[in-house]
């Protein structure tokens, strides 16, 4: 299939929502039309669902948990992950009221591309899942993300949307498990002696570096963990199952990824600040392509 940004799908997602639950609320900071969040024909508040913030991530992310307080709504605040930092002290009371509140936040990673490294997000997915009762999803295709919706949907807690400016390959059916338990196991290789996990961009090169290991006659596992904070909840029985304990276990992430080692025995992950590049040539240069994960395994 086409390659799409989640950020795209993310946006054809919201709409279907919207016109399925009439308190579904909320806008962006300034950023409507990068962050793909425009509820279509909805018009403008306060006569209409789509809520123009300006630059104001925080004071954004402090009205809707208001809004979430009272009820009858469901918000959503939007801006680029990079200003996830501004809003982060109104994300962390949403976790301790336990409110129903939707981050949306694209460019996701150094594919962000020109910007540079002051907008690529580095250490921001590893503080997001670090706090408590936070939700935080990154998925790797439009079907993952419908999936993550429907999971974050039925959850009485904040969730976050990690979402990608590039676009991303459709992936193939699972094996075994599914999004709602946060991982997995996407693709089952033979006599496995190597399992990789990843989130978002990076599932699809782990895809590809599990083909050329193959190749050479070392099979790899393929794990797609939309959501880490799902699969801590996991019981050990299915983690087990996703994440052979008698293979080496690869964590792979264009982040700092250090919370990885939960789970993972070695960690493929960015060890420094991005910088300003094309998103192709970004990965290429940090090392984030199937050849160089395959050599690394």
């Amino acid at each position: 299939g086409k390659k799409l940004a989640t950020r795209d799908s993310n946006g054809i997602i919201m709409n279907e929502i919207a016109r399925s639950l009439p308190g579904f609320i909320g806008g962006s900071a300034d950023l409507a039309p990068s962050n793909k969040t425009e509820l279509k024909g909805m018009g403008d508040f306060p006569n209409g669902r789509n809520i123009h913030y300006g630059i104001r991530e925080h004071a954004m992310a402090a009205i809707n948990n208001a809004v979430a307080r009272y009820g009858l709504f469901l918000p959503f605040s939007a801006t680029f992950f990079i200003f996830s930092d501004y809003l982060k002290p109104s994300a962390r009371i949403a976790s301790l009221m336990s409110v129903r509140h939707f981050f949306i936040f694209t460019h996701d990673s150094i594919g962000v591309g020109e910007d540079g490294p002051t907008h690529q997000p580095i250490e921001q997915l590893s503080t997001l899942r670090a706090m408590p009762n936070f939700y935080t999803f990154r998925p790797a295709d439009g079907n993952e993300n419908a999936l993550c919706w429907k999971a974050a949907l039925n959850l009485r807690a904040p969730s976050a949307f990690v979402l990608s400016r590039q676009g991303l390959a459709p992936l193939e059916k699972g094996e075994f498990g599914g999004v709602e338990n946060g991982a997995y196991l996407l693709k089952r290789a033979q006599n496995a002696k190597i399992t990789l996990i990843a989130s978002g961009s990076e599932v699809e090169l782990c895809v590809k570096a599990a083909e050329i290991l193959a190749a050479r006659g070392i099979g790899a596992n393929v794990v797609s963990a939309p959501c880490f904070d799902l699969l801590c909840e996991q019981p050990r029985e299915y983690v087990d199952k996703i994440l052979d304990p008698q293979t080496k276990i690869i964590a792979v992430e264009a982040a700092s990824a250090l919370e990885w080692y939960k789970f993972a025995g070695e960690i493929y992950s960015m060890k420094s600040f991005g910088e300003s590049g094309k998103a192709g040539a970004l990965f290429e240069y940090f090392g984030f392509t199937p050849e160089k994960i395959a050599e690394f395994a």
